[in-house]
């Protein structure tokens, strides 16, 4: 798929054209529309679809581009109040990819873009001395750019930090990543760790290569997503989640996306940046745990869902920092969802006035409504058969032999074996191993974690956030995504519940089948 070439090679959020998805992006189309219906937004801008294609051509950021972007970092800093790489009063920024259908987990992002090893000063004053704000949100820059722009494996990142001494702090831990991206890339020819301009210049390319990564050409084959679609870029001013007890960052969805109940759900985490939240390493906290801490901040997130809801008509996944006390939102997409859910969701839509009926009919594939009728487990499982129980992040029922590692998984699946992918946590290099099972059991992780988001726009079973299983390599476990529930052996499955709304699609789908 082609896009005509814009006037322009990049936008900011308040002056593209229109929430064009095919040329800014669904991320860029969804930061225009949120502006302009007046949410607080992190300025930035857009690096347009077009801009993609042609560095996947030629190799290069054609110069025109880079001189929008120099052009764009300055309105930026003229806006904030700061200056991009100074080292008294540095301006952040987020390099993000953001192509036109949603790909959750299977693209790259490079956070803090512009931090300095002089810069980490300037940034723990202006936080009452943080020290480790400061050098922990340079540690997650070095990070990224270690192995998402550079290309350095991620085991031989972590392999430098555990030569550390035990108990290094986080700017030793900087010390050693910076040293090994100067070692890496003088062998490799492209120099250590370059100034802000130069780590801007080097995200955005990397964002742009992340289109054609194994795990993207694999996710796109499975969706039957056109390969020559691409990705534009989204540059944005960093807010922090990590600012402290005041601070923090989250996923909501405005329904939930297992289910379709009605009713905000979603993860939070305190004092973390929103990497933090999908990466599936930290137990998260259920979104409803702001309104506890923060109201005032809760009652406005709320306002948030329904104004979006309202405008898409549709199930809306959020993305959201609260920086010391203040709310900002940072994405927003049609939010993936179950089988079971894609149906209750059309259903309520419809009865809601939303959407009609043929609009209800066309949200919901032919699959969708057979996996929504697949047999369940019992109601009451014989309790000393449960081996672990978590959150319930996706629904259905699998009985499957345990595979603890991705490469395990697809060996068996290849056998022709059912399987059950058993991880801590999953990330998105692991998506050949999600794609080889019939169900997930991550043992950390929340209903927002990359193992969930995926799991359920895949049509997965997943249970989350289990803790230690004890389960082994090869055991035949039974997986209850409606319950949270693991089970041992292959429990009996039993025809699903009749249910009102799934029972009123079948009858709308009846009628207009012919």
């Amino acid at each position: 798929m082609s896009v005509a070439a814009p006037d322009h090679l990049t936008y900011a959020f308040d002056d593209a054209p229109e929430a064009d998805r095919q040329l800014l992006g669904g991320k860029g189309a969804g930061l225009v529309k949120m502006v302009r219906l007046g949410l607080a937004v992190p300025p930035g801008f857009i690096l347009t679809t077009p801009c993609g294609h042609a560095y996947l051509s030629d190799g290069t950021l054609p110069e025109r581009l880079v001189a929008e972007v120099d052009a764009r970092v300055a309105a930026l800093e003229a806006g904030a109040g700061r200056r991009f790489g100074d080292e008294a009063r540095p301006l952040l920024i987020s390099v993000r990819s953001g192509a036109p259908v949603s790909m959750p987990g299977m693209m790259d992002t490079i956070l803090n873009v512009g931090l300095t090893a002089g810069g980490v000063a300037a940034l723990e004053a202006e936080s009452g001395g943080g020290a480790h704000f400061a050098w922990s949100s340079f540690e997650r820059l070095l990070h990224g750019f270690a192995t998402t722009v550079r290309g350095i494996s991620a085991g031989v990142v972590e392999d430098a930090l555990l030569d550390l001494p035990a108990g290094s702090d986080a700017a030793a831990r900087c010390d050693a990543l910076l040293a090994l991206i100067e070692a890496e890339g003088g062998a490799a020819g492209v120099g250590g760790f370059p100034d802000p301009r130069g780590q801007l210049l080097e995200s955005v390319e990397a964002v742009f290569r992340s289109w054609n990564s194994p795990r993207a050409k694999a996710y796109r084959r499975h969706k039957g997503i056109d390969d020559g679609m691409g990705t534009a870029v989204v540059v944005q001013r960093m807010v922090f989640g990590n600012r402290g007890e005041t601070s923090g960052s989250g996923v909501c969805f405005t329904r939930d996306p297992a289910t379709g109940e009605a009713g905000a759900y979603g993860d939070i985490l305190f004092d973390a940046q929103g990497e933090d939240v999908v990466a599936g390493e930290r137990d998260t906290l259920p979104v409803a745990a702001l309104a506890e801490r923060m109201p005032d901040v809760a009652a406005q997130l709320e306002e948030v869902c329904r104004t979006l809801e309202a405008d898409t008509r549709d199930l809306c996944d959020i993305e959201f920092t609260v920086e010391e006390g203040a709310l900002w939102i940072l994405q927003t997409r049609a939010g993936q969802r179950a089988a079971r859910a894609a149906v209750k969701l059309a259903v309520a839509f419809c009865e809601e006035g939303a959407i009609t009926v043929e609009e209800a009919l066309a949200r919901v594939s032919d699959e969708q409504l057979q996996t929504a009728q697949a047999p369940i487990f019992a109601d009451a499982p014989d309790e000393e058969a449960v081996i672990a129980r978590g959150l319930a992040c996706s629904p259905g029922a699998v009985v499957g032999v345990a595979a603890l590692t991705c490469e395990a998984a697809q060996r068996r699946a290849e056998a022709g074996e059912s399987v059950v992918l058993v991880r801590p946590t999953t990330a998105p290099a692991d998506l050949p191993g999600v794609l080889a099972a019939a169900a997930v059991v991550t043992e950390r992780g929340g209903r927002a974690s990359h193992a969930a988001v995926v799991a359920r726009g895949l049509d997965r079973p997943a249970v989350c956030g289990t803790g230690p299983t004890g389960i082994a390599d090869g055991d035949t476990v039974s997986v209850d995504g409606d319950r949270g529930l693991v089970l041992r052996g292959a429990q009996p499955l039993h025809p699903a519940h009749a249910d009102p709304q799934i029972k009123t699609f079948l009858e709308w789908h009846d009628a207009h089948r012919g």
